[in-house]
């Protein structure tokens, strides 16, 4: 029996599933070991796990089974339903299984190939804390001999490093591989949105973020604005109340944890002013931080010329993932209109600001485009490490380094209506030294991003210079 036909569509309904070339290859890796393998599989909730998956599974025999809260007892007989259906076991189809070592040591004495899939592995060691002994003793005394690939998955992502990643973890060292699922970049996110223009691709991802669940919700035949409405805004809309739950779902202390996401949404970067914010003691604060790090919620930005970016005393931090900046500044910032059913002048409200939100938004879409070698062939050289640049009188949107430290490549990045000038230009090459760098004897070139596109004397001034890239949107353009 193939997978095709044991997750309910109602589970992945609405999920386009893009790309994931690396991650499918990485699970057909597995597939055709020869040993059994045992396969961690983590990620946020809805970054597109079960999509994955299912996707993996297309044509091969392969046992699904979603772990929900239901008490342990009855999790085992059903997963025995399941398992008894896929082997045409009549007799497990019908009495399921009665503990975890039965279970295990029924996949174990199968003798063909074939993969388990294990999905939401958090909810059932929440049933049984000793869940994952039982898996160590499982494999050691069977499943490592057998043909089997198994794939452990879940969406809590703090559990799941705990109870099969961890050095103290009984499974730490019988996995035979790990993948992290991540938000898809810009460069993929679009394609859920193919019959958007640019600007509105990058508005999308703006309030949406890389999340593959939230794309899908998008309707590319309807407005941007109107997505929202229905989405985000009206009573019912299924992401209204999306960053609570996913806080309530990963963390232990999710209040604590909303306070300091909410004061990150408003501006505080600095870990006084986060802390003035909060009411949390500063060692208590970073303590928080680093966890909401570990999730991809929060980042921790230094300048990119910082040699040791961990020791800087200049970090500052922000919300990293796009979905949730927007969620505290529109949804949380609007809830009184929500609750008094006004999700169109909540929408209303979000258009006149969409285009100063989207704006740093599009400057890190610049960064990663940049670290992803949009630039390297017309420059000649392979820039990594694309970040900002800062100090008391001077900002530089993107700051890179080629491969070889001999070069440096400045930036900026106007998300206008209105074609860039000449004195963007000035302005990066007056910044050149306040970074230190070209007194260090690096070369420099500069490279000009603009939604609306270059002014005639901009380009005049751009004509025959190789050290100047002019990138319209996100496409380069000759001066």
């Amino acid at each position: 029996m193939l997978l095709a036909s044991m997750i309910p569509e109602s589970i992945i309904s609405g999920v386009r599933f893009i790309d994931r070339a690396a991650e499918l290859r990485f699970l057909e890796q597995a597939w055709e070991a020869p040993a059994a393998q045992l396969v961690v599989l983590y990620g946020r909730r809805r970054v597109g796990k079960t999509a994955l998956l299912r996707e993996f599974a297309r044509g091969k025999p392969a046992l699904y089974y979603m772990a929900t809260r239901l008490p342990e007892p009855q999790q085992l007989r059903e997963i025995g339903t399941v398992a008894g259906e896929f082997f045409a076991d009549p007799l497990l189809r019908e009495n399921g299984f009665r503990d975890w070592p039965q279970l295990l040591g029924y996949l174990a004495r199968r003798r063909e190939r074939f993969a388990f899939l294990l999905d939401e592995f958090p909810y059932l060691v929440e049933a049984n804390p000793a869940l994952a002994s039982l898996w160590q003793k499982g494999w050691d005394e069977g499943l490592a001999a057998s043909r089997a690939k198994v794939v452990l998955a879940g969406s809590s992502i703090a559990m799941m490093e705990r109870e099969t990643l961890a050095h103290g973890s009984p499974l730490y060292g019988r996995r035979t591989g790990q993948l992290k699922l991540e938000p898809f970049p810009f460069r993929e996110a679009r394609r859920f949105l193919p019959r958007y223009g640019l600007d509105d691709q990058v508005r999308a991802y703006a309030i949406l973020g890389g999340i593959p669940y939230y794309l899908s919700r998008c309707d590319d035949r309807l407005p941007l604005l109107e997505n929202a409405r229905r989405e985000a805004f009206a009573r019912g809309g299924v992401l209204r109340e999306e960053v609570e739950f996913l806080l309530r779902e990963e963390l232990q202390e999710p209040r604590v944890y909303f306070a300091i996401l909410q004061a990150l949404a408003q501006g505080k970067r600095k870990p006084a002013e986060i802390a003035n914010a909060t009411g949390l003691p500063h060692g208590t604060l970073s303590k928080y931080l680093s966890v909401l790090q570990s999730l991809r919620l929060v980042t921790r930005e230094v300048p990119a010329t910082e040699a040791a970016p961990e020791k800087s005393k200049k970090g500052l931090y922000a919300v990293a993932d796009p979905f949730v900046r927007f969620w505290f500044r529109f949804v949380l910032g609007q809830r009184h209109l929500l609750e008094m059913d006004q999700a169109a002048r909540a929408a209303r409200t979000l258009g006149h600001a969409l285009d100063d939100f989207a704006a740093p938004v599009y400057e890190e879409i610049c960064r990663d485009e940049v670290n992803r070698g949009l630039l390297d062939e017309t420059t000649g050289a392979a820039w990594t490490g694309a970040g900002r640049f800062w100090d008391r009188s001077t900002e530089v949107d993107v700051l890179a380094f080629a491969g070889d430290r001999r070069r440096v490549l400045l930036g900026e990045c106007k998300w206008s209506r209105r074609p860039v000038g000449p004195d963007v230009l000035e302005h990066l090459e007056a910044a050149l030294p306040a970074t230190g760098l070209a007194a260090a004897g690096l070369k420099a070139s500069f490279a000009l991003f603009a939604r609306a596109g270059f002014s005639p004397g901009l380009r005049d001034a751009a004509r025959g210079r190789r050290d100047v890239v002019l990138v319209h949107g996100l496409s380069v353009v000759p001066p």
